[in-house]
């Protein structure tokens, strides 16, 4: 009969249309076991919650456990290490902010690792911009009144950041240069610890994300006098912008995204990059995990992100110079 030989080759056309989205997802069997995502912080920050809220989805949607592992310390170096020297078969994913594969490489003569050639871009995921918190009780409640007490004791006040290098050093020492002003250096292993020297007295300032310092915020032991964005976060909409509060031109950005070791096959990162992507664009994780933070989704595939990566590099190797950061030993 005619009428099922058109419908035949019709199912047959719409199988071939389909064939090769499907040998792109199917290609590798990818994933087959349990993945590991390494993050290069303690938990309880922006980056460890992205991590786990990402994971789980993903878990969901692969049918395979993702297990998020905390490698804090040494500015990303051990678990940028631990990734660099994975088998390249996508089952070992760096979770990777600027500091080990922009900053480090910059402020350390030698690195277990390349950071140019032992890595493939997957996706950067989101970006942020900071909140430069004080204690409730302390003497200044807007940056004009702590740039003055800064001026009036050069180095007597200190500001804390989760390890020398860090994107929040680098920061804090660029409003140093802006502000003219002379501020001590506390490096602590995480931005909790952070939060609880000053919460403590033990440090006056800092440059942190929004989501380790909310809670704080909420019970008012801390507050928040600027933000480092362009525009004021829908959350804190009383919190001024840095240019707002003073200090034009000063602005800071974070970003997260996801590598793996050079090698691993190009299906097998495509279909990560996709759908930690699907992950990230749905209106329920946006809401829950990147509104409240004041995160924005990049979604920047393996095409777009070695683009991100080249900039930062620039962007920091002209800031390292112009602090005179120096560069230590091996």
């Amino acid at each position: 009969n005619e009428a099922p030989m058109v419908q035949y080759l019709r199912l047959a056309a719409f199988v071939l249309l389909l064939a090769p989205a499907w040998a792109v997802a199917q290609s590798s069997g990818y994933p087959s076991r349990p993945v590991k995502l390494v993050i290069p912080v303690p938990p309880g920050g922006v980056q460890d919650l992205l991590a786990r809220g990402i994971g789980q989805e993903l878990s969901a949607l692969w049918g395979q456990s993702v297990i998020t592992e905390n490698r804090p310390g040494a500015g990303g170096v051990s678990a940028a290490d631990a990734v660099a020297k994975a088998a390249p078969d996508g089952y070992m994913i760096f979770m990777a902010d600027e500091v080990p594969l922009t900053i480090t490489p910059l402020l350390m003569s030698r690195l277990p690792y390349d950071p140019l050639n032992d890595f493939t871009p997957v996706v950067a995921l989101v970006q942020s911009s900071h909140v430069l918190v004080v204690a409730t009780g302390a003497p200044y409640g807007s940056v004009k009144e702590l740039l003055a007490a800064a001026r009036s004791r050069p180095g007597a006040l200190n500001y804390g950041t989760f390890g020398a290098g860090s994107t929040g050093h680098l920061n804090t020492e660029e409003l140093a240069a802006l502000a003219g002003i002379k501020v001590t250096h506390v490096p602590y292993k995480g931005g909790a610890d952070v939060l609880r020297a000053l919460v403590a007295g033990d440090i006056q300032f800092a440059i942190t994300g929004l989501t380790p310092a909310q809670p704080l915020l909420k019970q008012g032991r801390l507050k928040a006098i600027a933000y480092t964005g362009a525009r004021r976060l829908v959350s804190l909409p009383d919190v001024p912008t840095m240019a707002e509060a003073g200090v034009p031109g000063f602005q800071t950005r974070s970003w997260f995204g996801w590598m793996v070791p050079a090698g691993t096959p190009r299906p097998v990162v495509e279909r990560i990059a996709a759908d930690a992507g699907r992950v990230i664009a749905t209106n329920e994780f946006r809401d829950k995990y990147l509104a409240p933070a004041g995160v924005e989704v990049l979604n920047l595939g393996p095409d777009q992100f070695p683009s991100l990566l080249a900039e930062t590099r620039a962007k920091y190797q002209a800031q390292v110079r112009r602090l005179g950061f120096k560069v230590s030993p091996p």
